[in-house]
């Protein structure tokens, strides 16, 4: 992935790009460049921000959320990120179980709300 500066692949920009798009309704002729300014606004980010992540961490993420987008298994994910956020943080007094209980909890709780949000713009 050597040309990427940042964690996101230039296919995963353009599908969030995409997704902004889809979700973002604006008047005019504002719809008719707001893909590409998403594009833009989301590269510019993460070539600027996450380019400032250190390795092995920055692969890490990039993996993961190419394997999200890949394989759309949002409860694997879910695993997979608290799991890297374990072996990243260590909280004190609790044990490794707990915390990792801890993390799949958030990250189950944060998929669950933006498939919540999904639903609701759909149903609009």
């Amino acid at each position: 992935m050597g040309t990427e500066k940042g964690i996101l692949t230039a296919k995963l920009e353009g599908i969030l790009a995409d997704k902004l798009d889809e979700l973002v309704k604006l008047k005019g002729i504002w719809e008719s460049v707001d893909g590409i300014a998403f594009k833009i606004v989301i590269t510019t980010i993460d070539n600027n921000v996450a380019e400032k992540i250190p390795e092995p961490y920055k692969t890490e993420v990039r993996d993961l959320l190419t394997e999200i987008l890949d394989e759309k298994d949002y409860a694997a994910a879910c695993d997979k990120a608290a799991d890297m956020i374990d072996k990243l943080i260590d909280i004190p007094g609790l044990d490794d179980d707990t915390e990792r209980l801890i993390f799949t909890g958030i990250f189950t709780a944060i998929a669950g709300l933006l498939a919540k949000i999904g639903t609701d713009e759909t149903e609009g």
